[in-house]
C-alpha cells in the first residue's frame, strides 16, 4: 500500500492507494478531512463511487451540498439554532438560514492536522485530528476529534474517536455525508436496500415530528420514488445499505456499526440531478440536541469512538 501527498488546486491532497488493485481513496485534510474520491473495485472492475470535483473549482462549487462531510458535533438540524443542555440555554449561528436551522456542526471545512500517515503491505492508515476549545458561539463544549482512515482489501473504513477535553459534559452527534454514484448511470437504474424499522415525519423545518413504520430490507426502486428522510435502523453490531445497479455488476455497501447507540440511523438522500444518492450513517436523529433521542453525553475525560466503511461487491 503506498500513501502520497499531492497537489489538488491549493490544497495538498492524501491519497491512500493499492497499486495491485489500483483502488484509492483522495481525502483534504485542509477541507474539513472530506474524501474527494473514492476508486474500489470488485470482479466487474474498479468504479468510482465517490466524486467530488475533478478540479478545484469543481470541487468549491460543490461545497454547499456538504460533499463526504463529517458532521459533528452535531449531525443534521439543530432547530432554530436553540438547544437546552443540563439547564442552560444556548444559541447557535443559523447557517440553514431558509429554515432557521443550525446545520451539519462546524468542522465540515475545518482544518484538520495529519496526525499519522502510514502503509503497510496489507494497509494504507491516515490519522486527522481537529482540536477545539470552545470558541464557537453557542457551543463551549471543548474536544478532540480525530478520524482514522483505513483503506485495504475490506475497502474504506472510518473511524471516529472523540474526546471531551473541557471541564462539564458535553453533547454530540455524529454522522458522516458521503454522495454515491455509479459511472455511466442515474438513479432511476438503481436500488438501495437497507434495514430500517422507522422513518420519520418532518416538519416545514426538516425537523422531526413523528414517526411511522418503515422497512426497506427488501429494497426500493428509486427510479420510483425519491427520498430525503431520516432512518431507524435494526440494532445489530452491524448494518449495511447497499446500492445496486440495475445494468450491472456492481453494488456499494455502506455498513455502519449499529448495536446500542452507536451509528442507529440512516439518512437516505436523492438530490433532484439524479447522478448521486447520499447514504449517511448518524448517531441520532434530527433536531437530537432538542428531542435528546439517541444524544450522546460524554462525560469530562470522556471519549467515544465508532466506525463506518464501504467497500464494493457483485450485484446479487
Amino acid at each position: 500500500m503506498h500513501i502520497q501527498q499531492k497537489t489538488f488546486g491549493r490544497f495538498t491532497e492524501y491519497v491512500l492507494s493499492n497499486p495491485e488493485t489500483q483502488e484509492s481513496v483522495a481525502i483534504l485534510p485542509e477541507l474539513g478531512g472530506i474524501v474527494r474520491q473514492l476508486w474500489l473495485k470488485n470482479d466487474s472492475g474498479l468504479h468510482r463511487i465517490i466524486q467530488c470535483g475533478d478540479t478545484q473549482e469543481e470541487l468549491l462549487n460543490s461545497l454547499p451540498s456538504y460533499p463526504s462531510t463529517h458532521l459533528f458535533p452535531w449531525g443534521n438540524r439543530i432547530k432554530n439554532g436553540q438547544y437546552t443542555f443540563e439547564g442552560t440555554a444556548y444559541q447557535l449561528p443559523i447557517n440553514e438560514v431558509p429554515r432557521q436551522n443550525a446545520l451539519h456542526g462546524f468542522v465540515y471545512y475545518a482544518p484538520f492536522q495529519v496526525i499519522t500517515a502510514e502503509a503497510t503491505a496489507n494497509e494504507a492508515i491516515l490519522t486527522l485530528g481537529y482540536t477545539y476549545k470552545g470558541g464557537y458561539f453557542g457551543y463551549p463544549f471543548p474536544f478532540q476529534l480525530s478520524i482514522q482512515h483505513t483503506l485495504s482489501a475490506q475497502g474504506l473504513t472510518l473511524t471516529y474517536t472523540i474526546e471531551n477535553t473541557g471541564e462539564s459534559n458535553m453533547p454530540v452527534s455524529l454522522g458522516w455525508h458521503p454522495y454515491f454514484s455509479i459511472e455511466g448511470e442515474s438513479k432511476s437504474d438503481w436500488t438501495i436496500a437497507f434495514p430500517s424499522t422507522h422513518q420519520y415525519l418532518l416538519d416545514e423545518q426538516m425537523c422531526p415530528i413523528d414517526r411511522f413504520e418503515q422497512n426497506y430490507a427488501t429494497g426500493v426502486d428509486l427510479a420510483t420514488v425519491s427520498l430525503d428522510a431520516v432512518f431507524a435502523v435494526t440494532q445489530q453490531p452491524t448494518v449495511e445499505a447497499v446500492l445496486s445497479s440495475k445494468k450491472q455488476d456492481i453494488a456499494i455497501h455502506l455498513w455502519q456499526e449499529a448495536a446500542s447507540e452507536q451509528f442507529n440511523y440512516t439518512i437516505v438522500y436523492t438530490p433532484d440531478s439524479g447522478q448521486c444518492v447520499a447514504i449517511e450513517p448518524m448517531t441520532a436523529p434530527t433536531n437530537a440536541f432538542n428531542s435528546t433521542e439517541s444524544l450522546w453525553t460524554i462525560p469530562v475525560a470522556g471519549s467515544k469512538s465508532i466506525a463506518c466503511g464501504v467497500y464494493v461487491g457483485n450485484r446479487s
